[in-house]
């Protein structure tokens, strides 16, 4: 699985075989065939791993934040990163079906519900003007997912970021977000 992450993470979905997988993994062409009955199966488990690597970014960026309008910007910003960092990963994510609702904006899943409650807990500190929560995340979400995309289709402007670099972006971005809601 490990062998498989990396692989993805390095080259893309394309070259991933089971073959290849197992020639990288030092072990019998058959190997792979014990864990996995398929590509699809284990292009599934790496999304799977992808994902929870995914929020596990996106949980360290808001923990340790003094308040909400700083974990909301740090998610932003460790999504951008995320997809800075791993392109194919972020692409495979994507394209997996059992794990994209996810990140591509469910209604009830766990990542927008902390949002809107971070939008809620700034709000009632002053950090956030009272708009509609659910409008603030949807604005806020379709800039981050936005510029990911960008960087994963390698658009013009950004298609040789460094991780840094698009960290500085998704600062500016959420700033002129924020800007944009009336905040100072």
């Amino acid at each position: 699985m490990e062998t498989a992450f990396r692989l993805v993470d390095s080259e893309g979905v394309e070259a991933l075989s089971m073959r290849a997988l197992a020639r990288e993994a030092g072990v019998s062409s058959a190997a792979p065939f014990r864990h996995f009955a398929d590509k699809q199966l284990l292009l599934q488990a790496v999304a799977e791993k992808a994902s929870t690597e995914l929020q596990r970014k996106l949980d360290d960026a808001s923990d340790d934040r003094q308040d909400a309008l700083t974990q909301f910007r740090a998610m932003t910003v460790a999504y951008v990163r995320f997809a800075a960092e791993h392109p194919k990963l972020f692409q495979l994510l994507q394209q997996t079906p059992s794990v994209s609702g996810a990140f591509l904006g469910e209604l009830n899943d766990e990542r927008r519900l902390k949002l809107i409650a971070l939008i809620y807990e700034g709000q009632n500190a002053g950090l956030i003007p009272d708009a509609d929560p659910e409008l603030i995340a949807l604005s806020s979400e379709a800039l981050t997912h936005g510029l990911a995309r960008m960087i994963v289709d390698r658009h013009p402007r950004v298609r040789d970021l460094s991780s840094e670099d698009a960290r500085k972006l998704a600062l500016a971005a959420t700033q002129l977000l924020q800007s944009g809601i009336g905040l100072s």
